[in-house]
């Protein structure tokens, strides 16, 4: 191969979750004396303004037939959420926006000769689920080698059917996955699994370095000890696990240790269809906790809040890839508590050294853990130190990124410098 090989990102996720997180990284730290990156997004979005704000902005391709979620609303409709009702007509336009997106993506298959040989493309690096269809079908359409970077647990029979189906393919050259958890799936090709855990710039979430707007925004003092969780408001995340913690913690701490909020960052997105954040706020007020909690709604940057943070909670009661957020929180110093059995959560957190990891839905074990640490705040700073300490050790983007470098190269025949 005469001139850099050319590798094409395909990114539904335009919006700075943890695949754009991740993504974000891998195109920060890529060599680029060895590899030069194209990327494939829908639109301009938080992702790409991460990306001109690095100075990494390059080789970019736009193209809206590739949308960032099959819901996607078409024809001017938006999607009615629990309390309202939806007629006839926005069901019949909610069907036909989903036909639309898929029209498109079959569009984008199609015509894919035409543009990967115009950027001269030599392999295919999906990012996310919705890509690793698209970029499998398009490596066999091309006959292009494909790289998945798989980042979720399949939840449903079919998707997951056809995820395993896909990945038998022969283009699909290697499945990278961010957890050994996420690898389980996949053990009928587990010649071409590798595990690579997901990294940060551990100065980017740096407590001695960022400051803190939570406390200000809030009017919460210094001696207000901050209990909190950031991600998206749905129902899997188990935020109603959380609040129901957060009952048995006011219920034991006496008057005086009451100084202490719960705070949620994150909201629902617009494709699904039940507000999630809503009836998280009811259970709020039925269980008298309006006083405690906080809802920060979606904010582009977590790290101002996570700074404000005294303990990190990650409720997720269900096979959780390997959260991004939970890394990011200990980078800050933050002791963090979760479910064992949550998926790639207890590759994250070491149980008693750098959190607590409590067994699966024991909202108990979640409040007696909080309290814990609320009562020591020596504890809290040990296992903070120790949690920053693991992500140096373990989850650097840089050195995530040479892991995934060496993995694209070897697919392609080649060996890093």
């Amino acid at each position: 191969m005469n001139s850099l090989p050319r590798v094409l990102f395909i990114n539904h996720s335009i919006r700075d979750g943890g695949p754009g997180k991740s993504l974000f990284y891998i195109l920060k730290y890529l060599d680029r004396t060895q590899i030069a990156p194209y990327v494939l997004i829908p639109k301009d979005e938080v992702f790409s303004e991460r990306l001109k704000a690095e100075g990494i902005y390059e080789n970019i391709i736009l193209d809206k037939r590739f949308p960032e979620n099959l819901k996607r609303p078409r024809l001017g409709i938006a999607f009615q959420k629990e309390n309202q009702e939806a007629n006839s007509l926005d069901i019949l336009l909610k069907f036909v926006s989903v036909l639309l997106n898929i029209f498109d993506m079959l569009s984008l298959i199609v015509t894919s000769p035409f543009w990967l040989k115009k950027h001269k493309i030599d392999v295919i690096y999906c990012n996310g689920t919705q890509a690793k269809v698209v970029g499998a079908l398009i490596g066999l359409v091309n006959w292009s080698p494909v790289i998945w970077h798989v980042r979720n647990i399949q939840q449903t029979k079919l998707l997951g059917f056809i995820i395993n189906s896909l990945s038998k393919l022969s283009v699909v050259r290697r499945i990278i996955c961010v957890s050994g958890a996420t690898a389980e799936p996949f053990n009928q090709v587990r010649e071409k699994v590798r595990v690579i855990y997901n990294g940060v710039d551990i100065e980017d979430y740096n407590p001695a370095t960022i400051k803190g707007e939570l406390r200000e925004k809030y009017g919460l003092s210094k001696g207000t000890l901050v209990v909190g969780s950031t991600g998206r408001i749905v129902p899997r995340k188990g935020y109603d696990l959380f609040i129901k913690s957060a009952k048995i913690v006011i219920d034991q701490l006496d008057e005086k240790s009451k100084d202490i909020k719960f705070v949620i960052v994150g909201d629902t997105p617009y494709f699904f269809q039940d507000d999630h954040l809503g009836y998280l706020k009811r259970l709020v007020s039925e269980n008298g906790l309006d006083h405690y909690f906080i809802f920060t709604g979606y904010q582009k940057e977590v790290k101002q809040y996570l700074k404000d943070f005294d303990i990190f909670v990650i409720p997720s009661n269900y096979p959780d890839p390997f959260p991004r957020s939970v890394i990011e929180a200990m980078a800050f110093e933050l002791p963090s508590i979760g479910f064992k059995g949550a998926g790639g959560i207890v590759e994250s957190i070491d149980d008693g050294v750098t959190g607590f990891l409590c067994d699966p839905g024991d909202v108990k074990g979640v409040g007696d853990s909080i309290l814990k640490l609320v009562k020591d705040p020596s504890l809290r700073k040990k296992m903070g130190v120790l949690g920053r300490k693991r992500v140096k050790d373990h989850f650097l983007a840089i050195d995530r990124t040479k892991d995934i470098q060496k993995n694209i190269l070897e697919v392609l025949g080649l060996h890093s410098n």
